[in-house]
């Protein structure tokens, strides 16, 4: 799954797990099926969001998109992630 590094840590709100997208739109997206979210969610953008937490302040400008980075850099972060209506609805849950 190192096109979706975040696959197994990205959750609705509502506690369904997101998976990869297979839209034959293009470029790579995570889907719930519980119907909270209307779209998919950019699988790139929420990366890039995740990413620059996890990496310390990284901004998400300096985001570096080879997939083994990312996946290297997220594999450590294990928190769950829970997604709201929109991207900027973004919480990290810590395991308790």
């Amino acid at each position: 799954m190192d096109r979706y590094p975040l696959y197994g840590r990205l959750f609705c709100g509502c506690g369904q797990r997101f998976v990869p997208g297979s839209s034959t739109a293009p470029g790579r997206e995570y889907v719930s099926l519980c119907g909270c979210r209307l779209w998919p969610i950019n699988a790139a953008v929420i990366e890039q969001r995740v990413y620059a937490y996890a990496s310390s302040g990284s901004s998400a400008s300096e985001f570096d998109a080879a997939p083994a980075v990312v996946a290297a850099v997220l594999s450590q972060f294990g928190e769950r992630i829970e997604v709201g209506g929109t991207l900027d609805d973004i919480r990290f849950m810590r395991p308790t």
